[in-house]
């Protein structure tokens, strides 16, 4: 074993040899760590949001892309003007050396302007060098610092903030897993009630039992906040009686918790009305044919 290897070296395997399992484990574990993450609705999240993020990179990376060059070509050129009118026996060396680390080239300008909004050097210590060069590009450097901290990146975070809730909110089997696992805790809840109301254990739960048990005050915490409305107990009894025996087995009671659990949808609004229509056609018609017959009785009685 591994174990044995490494408490007896000289019975086993090399160092190198030791050491190449181990990684090889590690890799293994890391495989085990991927399968189990489609069960992480947060890890999955993150990486599908960084996965779907890559296009809006592409487009963020070239748009500051374009500032950062369009400044560099600016800068690079005050550089340029700064050698052009200085002899090199008349130039400051240490702005001469400033100059020429950061702003030297076109890609040196870049690399300076994106690491002076990026942490990566201190601005002032970019800026000083050019303030010898002309007082007009002390407030150019300000002016692009702040556009890129508090316009260009900003937006780039909001964009990327923006992409991740809209996946979130698109995450279809993390909706329908979050759905079915509340379903079938409420299922099992309501299960639990049944049974423990079911004292006889006959399989169905009659209104005694049902009122009795109501009695709890943890049971109608419960009820609550499947805003069902304890209240009125024999009522909702008798919506969860379907068939009128008086009697409740727990697929009507489950059932009947479930429909009834929260408040009115649209479509059972939409439901009602349907069926209040249905109702008031069948009365129209009924009374369409009792006039009917009415007045055939009277014509037959003015006969006689």
């Amino acid at each position: 074993t591994v174990l044995g290897m490494v408490l007896n070296p000289e019975g086993g395997a090399s160092s190198a040899t030791i050491a190449r399992l181990i990684r090889l484990i590690r890799f293994v574990r890391v495989l085990r760590v991927v399968r189990v993450a489609r069960s992480f609705q947060s890890l999955r999240l993150l990486v599908f949001s960084i996965i779907d993020s890559m296009g809006m990179l592409m487009w963020c990376a070239l748009v500051v892309f374009a500032f950062v060059y369009s400044f560099a070509i600016f800068f690079m050129n005050g550089a340029a003007e700064y050698f052009h009118n200085n002899p090199p026996d008349e130039r400051d060396p240490q702005v001469a050396q400033g100059l020429h680390a950061n702003f030297g080239s076109i890609m040196r300008s870049m690399v300076c302007l994106f690491m002076s909004i990026s942490g990566g050097v201190d601005w002032k210590d970019a800026i000083n060098p050019l303030r010898t060069v002309h007082w007009l590009y002390e407030p150019a450097f300000i002016f692009y610092t702040f556009i890129m901290l508090f316009g260009v990146l900003n937006v780039v975070v909001a964009s990327f903030v923006e992409n991740t809730a809209q996946l979130s909110r698109k995450d279809e089997s993390a909706m329908i897993a979050n759905e079915m696992r509340q379903v079938a805790e409420h299922t099992a809840r309501i299960k639990k009630f049944f049974h423990e109301a079911d004292v006889d254990k006959s399989g169905h739960l009659s209104w005694d039992e049902f009122e009795r048990h109501l009695e709890d005050d943890q049971v109608k915490a419960y009820f609550q906040t499947l805003e069902l409305d304890v209240s009125e107990a024999h009522v909702l009894f008798e919506l969860l009686d379907q068939d009128g025996s008086d009697q409740v087995d727990i697929d009507e009671f489950v059932g009947g918790c479930m429909r009834l659990k929260g408040t009115a949808r649209s479509i059972d609004v939409n439901m009602l009305i349907r069926r209040n229509a249905q109702v008031l056609d069948s009365m129209h018609q009924h009374m369409e044919m009792t006039g009917k017959i009415l007045q055939r009785m009277n014509i037959a009685a003015k006969t006689l």
